[in-house]
């Protein structure tokens, strides 16, 4: 499926496909962060913010729902123990359609300005689509889903491969009577809702903003303290006016953008998060991030700090506040692989290479295409060029087959670094639009890097000539 957008920030237009690995490149001010936060903002809204049945009852959906004949099934239950209906895929698929449509419709108009906490007028021209491809649009229905009601037993849909069933059963506890028609109306719409669904990644973002956010985030619960206890001494205040709770929270609080509050929100709970298992922790993906970093992280109620080794068996535990700028930038990303990263999350890093040297970048590449194939989806947006030839090189080892294992060791890869070109999407951003970039056996063709490599070789090039002949005539 294709995330189109129109009119956000610098961008005029851009269509963005994801891979497993999704790469966007382009120099500073081209928008790159702007679509990411866009995307970001949609998918969650899209897991958290589940329709009503009152808002899925208007178009398409309710008139689907009541031409299913509601009090002829009604009618059923008070005779009956079970009614089936089957439902072409004809009829479902264009229901899906008009969910996205409308979700992407609504996104665009009443929820953009709040993922990037701005004034509205900002994005009124903003919008964003999905096109969900020419592909089987029955892809990725739910094979089986169902609820128990109180009022009239359990109610599901199946699908066999070549129809949909809905199926009400009542269960013996339940009093042979009719169900009210407004509550099987709701339960219908919450199944189809379900059913129908597109499957679009659980997103999980680090802003570029996260290394200060380690620095920070206690001060922001002060703040929010502050706020508490003011709003709390206002009842004895004679001058409420001045004390608005509106005039206080904007003084009290700053203007994040959603992705930054999540990061936010989401370094706070890092401790209650530990209580976690991730599904993908018999992985040990953290595990490269603690060779990366030659350290680990903890988290105490208090503070979060990193345990690093140094020379020889030496090793130091300090606050996370006190730690290299790489190391405060890699520990949410540490702390997810541990408790929270499951199959078919999107990971989206804005800038991952950001303070990290040359090598590190390399190697932070590698574990990129490790987070691929172990089910994580990646989205990232880079200014580096040794992330992207690293890609290159991963993408090339995939070509070798498997009966160049010693080929793979002898350069020092593993057959975890393989990447499979199929699953890389790279754009650039550059002209107000995102271009895509051809990716082949060979890797990503990248010129935004390419040129300005090419340039400053050339303009080497040259001095090197004329200093050499300057000092050839001395």
């Amino acid at each position: 499926m294709t995330f189109r957008f129109t009119k956000i920030g610098p961008v005029d237009h851009a269509d963005i496909t994801l891979g497993d690995l999704t790469i966007i490149a382009g120099r500073n001010n081209t928008g790159k962060t702007y679509l990411v936060y866009a995307l970001y903002g949609f998918l969650k809204q899209w897991w958290e913010d589940w329709p009503r049945p009152d808002e899925l009852a208007k178009g398409d959906f309710g008139d689907f729902v009541t031409d299913l004949k509601l009090s002829r099934i009604v009618k059923a239950l008070g005779r009956s123990e079970r009614v089936s209906i089957p439902i072409s895929r004809s009829e479902l698929d264009p229901l899906r359609l008009e969910l996205v449509h409308r979700f992407a419709s609504d996104f665009s108009t009443a929820t953009l300005p709040a993922v990037f906490n701005s004034a509205p007028d900002i994005f009124e021209d903003a919008h964003m689509s999905i096109d969900l491809g020419k592909g089987d649009p029955s892809n990725g229905y739910l094979a089986k889903i169902k609820v128990v009601n109180p009022s009239f037993g359990t109610i599901g849909l199946k699908y066999n491969g070549h129809e949909i069933v809905l199926s009400v059963d009542r269960e013996s506890t339940v009093p042979h009577r009719r169900p009210p028609l407004v509550s099987l109306r709701d339960v219908l719409l919450y199944l189809l809702f379900q059913f129908v669904r597109p499957h679009f990644p659980r997103p999980f973002i680090l802003s570029a903003e996260r290394f200060g956010i380690s620095l920070f985030y206690k001060e922001l619960d002060f703040t929010k303290s502050q706020l508490v206890d003011m709003l709390q001494k206002m009842g004895s205040d004679g001058d409420r006016d001045s004390r608005s709770p509106f005039l206080l929270i904007d003084k009290t609080t700053s203007r994040y953008a959603q992705p930054i509050k999540d990061n936010i929100d989401y370094t706070r709970s890092i401790y209650d998060i530990q209580k976690e298992r991730s599904p993908l922790a018999n992985d040990k993906l953290f595990d490269d991030i603690k060779d990366l970093m030659e350290g680990y992280y903890k988290a105490s109620k208090d503070a979060i700090s990193f345990r690093a080794k140094t020379r020889g068996k030496r090793r130091f535990d300090i606050p996370l506040h006190l730690a290299s700028s790489s190391a405060r930038g890699l520990a949410d990303l540490y702390f997810y692989l541990r408790h929270k990263a499951a199959k078919d999350d999107l990971l989206i890093i804005d800038e991952p290479e950001s303070h990290l040297d040359t090598g590190n970048q390399v190697l932070l590449a590698r574990i990129l295409a490790r987070f691929v194939r172990a089910g994580i989806k990646v989205l990232i947006t880079t200014h580096s060029d040794y992330v992207i030839k690293e890609i290159n090189n991963l993408i090339m080892l995939s070509q070798l087959g498997d009966d160049n294992v010693d080929t793979l060791r002898s350069l020092n890869y593993s057959e975890s670094d393989q990447l499979d070109p199929s699953s890389v999407r790279a754009y650039v951003a550059q002209g107000h639009r995102l271009t895509p970039a051809v990716v082949d056996e060979f890797g990503i063709d990248m010129p935004v890097f390419d040129d300005t490599i090419d340039k400053i070789n050339r303009v080497s090039r040259k001095l090197a000539a004329e200093v050499e002949s300057l000092h050839a005539q001395e």
